[in-house]
């Protein structure tokens, strides 16, 4: 699949990627009551292109995602392209950093688009900048500021384009070796295309990093944040994560105020949970769970999901990898769904970096 001519000494590294799998969605559109299930064929190359030199980075890759479907109407054909560029710079006046992006996805796996009314496919398209610059005011406190422009624009079904333009602040203190504590503001202006109504959401929050054991670490913060009609809440966020001789355990629960192309900022409140261990040096398994309540107006969509996955390396290049998915979702408006999904995937990778 992949040949390599003579090589000689560079800074530039590289590093690609060919995922192929073959997956079974019992219910694609999660309707109430649906039971015609629909098969999808992807294939996913990736590759990815980086220069480090003393005290500057380069990254750049593409990703395309080619898909195929038994039935267009519930689940169309597709070739998703996504590309970034990633550029850093350090110098006495602190690191600079530049990142463009563009990605085009289906609305099914988007974020949170895909608890939205129900649509067979649509697709989103996002291209966004992003800057930010960091300094280290003394031997422990660093002050960082960032900022991001991301046009979001969508293909079918009701969502609507949108501009959202960030703009934050953050300063931590390190304690220690094993404790940080941060302070950061933002402000997020969100603007409808085509002329629709704006809104503005600043948010304050408080956190602290802590590393609780070698092997356990812990990221707790919590603030509050004002939409420009007055409107206020509370958001916050916790994240566990447990890295043992064999077993990986990573849970994290949030509250968060996000953009969507329902129309302004949304509420959500989620819960997830990783568990994964190394049944031998080739082998590993995992359990997956999640939940997720979204509060849309005038709609309150709840999701959740159970799955497990078994992973085997067949050699240094490739590994097989097959999991299962179940999914419930509960609405006010159009009733309760749920799906089961299955999916087998070959995954080939080399890299240098």
């Amino acid at each position: 699949m992949f040949f390599s001519g003579q090589s000689y000494a560079t800074p530039w590294q590289q590093a690609w990627s060919t995922r192929a799998s073959m997956e079974y969605d019992s219910n694609p559109i999660m309707a109430p009551g649906y039971h015609e299930g629909v098969w999808r064929s992807i294939i996913v190359p990736n590759y990815q292109l980086k220069r480090t030199g003393d005290s500057s980075e380069v990254n750049g890759g593409a990703v395309l995602q080619i898909e195929r479907s038994s039935n267009q109407a519930l689940s169309q054909n597709r070739n998703d392209p996504s590309v970034f560029l990633d550029g850093r710079q350090e110098s006495e006046a602190g690191e600079f950093g530049l990142s463009a992006r563009y990605d085009v996805v289906s609305t099914r796996i988007a974020d949170i688009d895909n608890a939205g009314p129900l649509v067979a496919d649509s697709t989103r398209s996002s291209k966004t900048i992003s800057g930010s610059w960091s300094k280290a005011l003394s031997e422990h406190s660093t002050l960082s500021v960032d900022g991001s422009y991301e046009g979001v624009y969508y293909s079918g079904g009701p969502y609507l384009n949108y501009v959202d333009q960030t703009v934050g602040f953050r300063y931590s203190y390190s304690w220690s070796g094993r404790i940080a504590t941060f302070l950061s503001l933002s402000n997020d202006k969100y603007v409808q295309a085509g002329g629709g109504p704006s809104s503005r959401l600043t948010t304050t929050t408080l956190g602290l990093d802590w590393k609780i054991a070698d092997n356990l670490e812990g990221t707790f913060q919590a603030g509050r944040n004002t939409i420009d009609n007055g409107q206020a809440s509370k958001q916050g966020s916790v994240e566990v994560n447990y890295t043992g001789e064999r077993a990986g355990l990573i849970v994290n629960a949030s509250r968060q105020i996000t953009p969507s192309g329902q129309g302004g900022f949304v509420a959500t409140d989620q819960a997830n949970g990783r568990w994964s261990y190394a049944v031998s040096e080739l082998n590993n398994a995992g359990i997956d769970m999640s939940w997720r309540k979204t509060f849309f107006i005038p709609n309150i969509v709840t999701d959740s999901s159970m799955g497990a996955w078994l992973q085997h390396e067949i050699n240094s290049f490739w590994l097989v990898r097959t999991n299962y998915l179940y999914r419930k979702r509960e609405q006010i408006e159009f009733g309760n769904a749920n799906s089961n999904y299955l999916g087998m995937a070959f995954i080939f990778s080399h890299s240098e970096l």
